[in-house]
């Protein structure tokens, strides 16, 4: 029943990321320089009480089941990397060409406390609504995107 559960949530992530190829390669950028300094409102950061390894692997996690995919005419994938020695995390969002889609940056502030920062093009529509749901992912609390918790390692 629970690999049954888990196929069926597989399923469904391949099924949405499928259709969001009308809209996901676009807007992008060709340079993360570009995008950073065209990003809309210089970036949309906030704080999050929570460790930034564990908003860093849920989101991770959120953009390969809900951002990346594979489709006849367009392919997108996230390039991650978890810098512990500076403790923050990038995540990024890119085309088959290698256009910059968006970058996103995890940053500990305290043990318990982050800064997550996204930067989208400035043409993107729904920034504010697309940077919400980027902070419930953050927290692992999208039954979709976020459907098994990462369990950390003290």
């Amino acid at each position: 029943m629970k690999n049954n559960k888990k196929l069926h949530i597989a399923v469904f992530c391949f099924l949405f990321s499928a259709c969001q190829s009308q809209f996901v390669t676009t807007p992008n950028s060709p340079t993360e320089a570009s995008l950073v300094a065209d990003a809309v409102d210089n970036g949309l950061s906030a704080e999050l009480d929570i460790p930034y390894v564990q908003a860093y692997m849920n989101l991770k996690q959120a953009y390969q089941c809900c951002i990346a995919f594979s489709a006849e005419k367009d392919f997108v994938f996230t390039d991650n990397r978890l810098e512990q020695h500076l403790e923050m995390g990038t995540l990024f969002a890119r085309t088959e060409g290698g256009a910059y889609l968006q970058k996103t940056t995890v940053e500990a502030l305290a043990p318990e406390k982050t800064r997550i920062t996204l930067f989208l093009p400035a043409k993107f529509r729904f920034a504010q609504q697309r940077f919400k749901q980027d902070l419930r992912w953050a927290h692992g609390k999208d039954a979709l995107c976020n459907h098994y918790p990462y369990h950390l390692k003290s």
